[in-house]
């Protein structure tokens, strides 16, 4: 039999909306095993203690998760969500006769308030205490990767300007090793006046041109992250320009976090885009094992052209090479171009030597070895590759790394940006993490 529905008058019903929510929704539970009572510490120093009294700061921080957790990326979108959502009332402290703060407002609290500090920073901090307090974090293997965002710029607006070419910071920390080493006489003064050409957008110029194998060119945003191997619980997060190098910030954020959270760390794990000396060296420092496998020239692992360098065995008490003939390479110069150690065979040696044609061609010069200031870490950290803990602690990073960007692309916002600037950029990657962070909390707990 058809039934009609009639129109029906409207009725008062005495309903709370907590008797609305349900029992077993995610928000209840993540209100339930987090308090973000800790904002109001965070942002007191923000406001006045006079005038009109403002917008609950931890309200709006709640609203700001609710989107990164539900894959809202529109404030304005956000708003009208949450109107008509019981769920995110509910944990809002928002009931349903009162209005949701408007889009506006979270625009203006950004850019009045939260701009120049560390408030996303300091609630994704608590978020990772509160996973370390849980035991949902170990800290004995941290695993790092990268993946690009695609900027909120246009292609086409572009220009060609020139920027200072000075050394890198870890440059700069070879050359001062290298004069209190004693290879070079004077501290090397650097040329301020050298530029190079860079491609910028005119859009957004803190973005960077980003041309790599396999990935899209354009203009991106790097978005650097670090994970725990326990739960793939992400213990940092870190923003660069789309066309600085993966192993530029890797240490400098390795030791913060491990600093910062007093982590008992045993070994790192990346790819091979983050196999520097810098990193091999400040872990081995610290006693901490490197899982690296080792950037080739070729691009293939199997890369071993006859006579390599590695070939070539390295007296370290008499600082030699000796050749596979056993002819000595010594000591020759430091290369400042390249911040190396020049070893040098003598030319009769060459000369007469039966593997002259396989070791250096057709040249009438003598063999020549370069080596870095950090090579022995780095080939001390190099014997960890092929462990059983190394191909274990690979697969994992395969699993949380490569696994957490792609679920936060898939549901935490994180394919675009539609802010332009590192610091708003690094608040959306950092609500993100966050927004990942508090599904393994809920979901483990």
């Amino acid at each position: 039999m058809l039934k009609r529905s009639e129109p029906r008058q409207m009725k008062m019903a005495f309903v709370t909306l907590d008797e609305l929510m349900p029992e077993t929704h995610f928000l209840r539970e993540l209100d339930r095993l987090v308090s973000f009572d800790f904002i109001y510490d965070k942002v007191s120093d923000l406001y006045s203690s006079t005038g009109r009294p403002s917008v609950d700061p931890v309200v709006l921080i709640k609203m700001l998760l609710i989107g990164y957790l539900y894959g809202i990326d529109s404030e304005r979108r956000l708003e009208q969500e949450i109107t008509v959502n019981i769920a995110y009332r509910w944990f809002l402290g928002i009931d349903l006769d009162e209005r949701v703060p408007d889009h506006s407002t979270i625009s203006q609290l950004r850019r009045r308030k939260f701009d120049g500090t560390s408030v996303f920073r300091d609630v994704f901090d608590e978020i990772v205490r509160k996973c370390i307090e849980t035991g949902l974090v170990s800290g004995k293997l941290l695993m790092t990767d990268s993946t690009h965002i695609r900027a909120n710029a246009n292609h086409k607006m572009r220009e060609i300007i020139e920027v200072p070419d000075t050394p890198t910071e870890y440059m700069q920390k070879l050359d001062r090793e290298a004069y209190e080493l004693g290879f070079i006489k004077e501290p090397i003064e650097y040329d301020t006046s050298k530029t190079k050409s860079v491609t910028k957008s005119s859009t957004d110029p803190e973005c960077g041109m980003m041309k790599r194998p396999g990935k899209p060119v354009g203009f991106h945003y790097l978005d650097h992250q670090t994970c725990d191997a326990e739960n793939g619980i992400i213990t940092d997060v870190y923003v660069t320009a789309g066309n600085e190098h993966d192993s530029t910030p890797h240490t400098q954020r390795l030791e913060y976090q491990i600093d910062k959270f007093e982590m008992k760390t045993e070994a790192i794990c990346a790819d091979a885009s983050y196999d520097s000396g810098e990193v091999h060296n400040a872990m081995l420092n610290r006693n901490i094992k490197t899982f690296i496998p080792e950037r080739t020239r070729s691009g293939t692992p199997n890369y071993k052209p006859a006579f390599d360098p590695k070939v070539f065995t390295y007296d370290e008490e008499r600082d030699i090479y000796v050749c596979p003939a056993g002819k000595v390479l010594r000591y020759s110069g430091y290369r400042k171009k390249d911040r190396r150690k020049r070893y040098t065979a003598k030319k009769a040696d060459c000369l007469s030597c039966q593997y002259r044609e396989q070791c250096n061609g057709h040249t009438k010069n003598p063999r020549m070895i370069d080596r870095t200031l950090h090579e022995k870490a780095r080939s001390i950290q190099r014997q960890n590759i092929g462990t059983p803990e190394y191909r274990a602690a690979m697969r994992l990073r395969k699993i949380w790394c490569e696994g957490n960007f792609s679920h936060q692309k898939a549901n935490h916002n994180l394919t675009r940006t539609r802010k332009r600037g590192i610091e708003r950029v690094t608040e959306q990657c950092l609500l993100s993490a966050c927004a990942l962070n508090l599904k393994r909390l809920v979901k483990c707990l």
